[in-house]
């Protein structure tokens, strides 16, 4: 199974005006693309213009048909009068040749990796419910250790996750030769998923894969070209959290 992530960011004055978009827009259009059996739209706890597309494919075939197809760069067009505003412009000649400058909307950013481990035997599209919460975890992966990280969060961590209480689903996300990684976990909601990291128990099972990591760092700062100075280390370790607002799956 393979798992895609589109970074969205939403002018702060068209966040529900998006949320509508998205749930009678963007979801049917989804489902209805071979392979695609789960769609969901997840909101930055602390920075409610942070928006996450989270969705679920058969296989990376599939989900690179999709974005082939041309549908995915479609609905890019139709999100454009939502997002904000990037701080690059464009400068080009008018006709009159004089220089003219416009801002350049904020593309997606795309983040699309194979299942790798953890309860992998639950299909994840029937663990992630709506009033769910997301944690998201990133790291840089030592070259050559994918395969151990793999192996220990298949045998230690999951098995470890899934003992807490409130925790629905637990997903190792990258693959070999890719030296990037993200854990992404599932909880009954937010109170569940805070009261995991302060008892101690998120530290851990972090040290179990400390040796395996070259560096920690928030995800959505990973990915944001323009705030690279912001990425954190595994010193200063901040972890995004979501809260699940709209979306469906095959079978809803």
């Amino acid at each position: 199974m393979y798992m895609r992530f589109v970074q969205l960011k939403i002018r702060a004055d068209a966040v529900e005006s998006f949320e509508r978009f998205y749930e009678y827009r963007v979801t049917p259009a989804m489902l209805n693309e071979p392979g695609c059996i789960f769609v969901r739209l997840i909101q930055n706890d602390s920075n409610p213009t942070e928006l996450i597309s989270l969705t679920l494919w058969t296989s990376p075939e599939a989900a690179s048909e999709y974005e082939s197809s041309g549908h995915f760069d479609s609905l890019i067009e139709e999100n454009e009068p939502f997002l904000e505003e990037s701080s690059e412009w464009k400068i080009k000649l008018s006709e009159e040749n004089t220089l003219e400058y416009t801002s350049v909307k904020e593309r997606p950013t795309v983040q699309a990796m194979p299942i790798a481990a953890g309860t992998t035997e639950v299909d994840p599209s029937k663990q992630i419910a709506n009033d769910m919460y997301v944690r998201i975890v990133s790291a840089k992966v030592i070259p050559g250790k994918f395969a151990d990280l793999k192996r220990v969060y298949d045998e230690r961590v999951a098995p470890e996750l899934m003992k807490v209480h409130g925790c629905r689903g637990a997903y190792l996300i990258g693959s070999e030769g890719v030296d990037e990684g993200l854990s992404v976990t599932v909880w009954e909601d937010k109170e569940t998923g805070d009261a995991y990291e302060a008892s101690g128990k998120y530290a851990e099972l972090l040290a179990l894969e400390t040796p395996y990591l070259s560096s920690l760092y928030q995800w959505k700062m990973s990915l944001d070209r323009n705030k690279q100075s912001d990425v954190r280390t595994s010193d200063d370790l901040s972890v995004k959290g979501y809260h699940i607002i709209t979306g469906e799956q095959m079978g809803d």
